[in-house]
Order: C-alpha cells, then structure tokens, then sequence
C-alpha cells in the first residue's frame, strides 16, 4: 500500500496507571498517572499498523482502558499534565472509542460505496480531534520527501492511522486465535487471512489436534 504521510508521534508512556474517582464528577472514573511512576518515550504507530483496530476494539471497560494505557500510554496527558481527571475519564476514553470506530465505518463505506457515503452523510466534514502539524520531511536517503503529520497527543494519531488503512484498501479483521485485530487486504495479509500472525496459527491447530487427541483416548 501506499503510504500517503508518515504519522509522526513521541509519546510518553508511565510505569504505572491507576484508575479512581473523578473529583469534580464523583460518578465518573479517570486513568491518573501512579505516584513515583516515570515515564519512558514510546513510538507507539511506528511498528503497529494496527494500533488503531485495537483501540476501536476496546471495550470501554475500566480494565480493557486500563490495560491499553499500560501498553501504549494515555490520551492526552503527559508527563507535564497537572489535573488529568477530566481529559482522561473513562467517559471520553469511551467517546472516543466510538468516534475512531465511526471513523473507520465511514471510510469503509465510502471506499465500497460512495453513493451510500453521499446519502448518509452528504458534505458533511468530519472534524478530526487531534491537533496536527503537517511537514514535508525527508527521512531517509533512499526515499523521496514525504508528508509528515507531527501529532500533539495520541488522540491525532489513530484517526489519522485508520483513514490511510481503510482508504488505500485495507480492512480489519480479528485473529480466530487470539481475538486480536489485524488488517487484511493492500500490502496487509491476504483477505482471506484468520490468523493475525504464524505463531498464532500453528498455536490454532496444535490446539486442534491436542483436542482431538484427548477425544481419541476418552
């Protein structure tokens, strides 16, 4: 596939993450950064093309949230952040889950079909959340410059991430092994792909055969 832009994005992920109350909304919980916790620089979109399905995979649950900040780091806040309580609810996580997922239904629907695109939703623009800088950057010797969006948070990255997948003819599919999403389709694996890797697929039909052993003596 060919890539449009380089999504570009340093992004700090802490030791720790702990979810409580909201101060202000007592009925709301929020991912806050653990005290004594430091933080390591991440390249989180640079060797996972499909960073994005499996944010759109989560579930909104405080654990699955949880469990993605420790992985990839949160939202919005940083290591700078004084007050993360509103910006990192698990309200918004949960807004913004739906938002990357209708991203993807929209451009999947106008890839396939634009005509349908165009009833659903007209003219319509669809503001993308994060902030962006755009580049003209050459980052390597063996390539040609190439347009670089330089995100201010991880909220700019996924959307950006789905729109160049979907859009240059991939689509997500999820590993019957492990329930994890991967892209199938343009310079992705093949359509017709159930595994997300080999080491899944052959723990697939070990699975299988270990299952069909112990029918065999039961």
């Amino acid at each position: 596939m060919t890539q449009w832009f380089e999504i570009d994005l340093d992004w700090p992920v802490a030791s720790r993450y702990v979810v409580r109350a909201v101060k202000k909304h007592r009925r709301d919980r929020a991912i806050f950064v653990a005290e004594a916790a430091t933080f390591s620089p991440r390249r989180p979109f640079d060797d996972n093309p499909n960073l994005f399905a499996e944010f759109a995979d989560l579930d909104g649950s405080e654990q699955a949230c949880l469990q993605f900040a420790h992985r990839y780091g949160t939202l919005v806040v940083g290591p700078s952040s004084l007050d993360p309580s509103y910006l990192e609810s698990l309200t918004v996580w949960r807004h913004y889950i739906q938002y990357i997922r209708d991203i993807i239904n929209y451009c999947k629907v106008g890839r396939a079909r634009p005509a349908e695109a165009f009833r659903q939703f007209g003219r319509r623009d669809i503001s993308l959340y994060g902030k962006l800088d755009a580049y003209l950057s050459t980052v390597s010797p063996k390539a040609p410059p190439t347009l670089n969006f330089r995100c201010e948070s991880f909220l700019g990255a996924p959307e950006l991430q789905a729109i160049q997948s979907i859009l240059g003819g991939r689509d997500v599919a999820k590993c019957i092994q492990c329930s994890k999403p991967f892209e199938i389709g343009a310079g992705a694996r093949r359509s017709q792909s159930k595994f997300c890797s080999t080491r899944c697929k052959d723990n697939y039909h070990n699975r299988l055969k270990a299952e069909a052993k112990r029918s065999r003596h039961a």
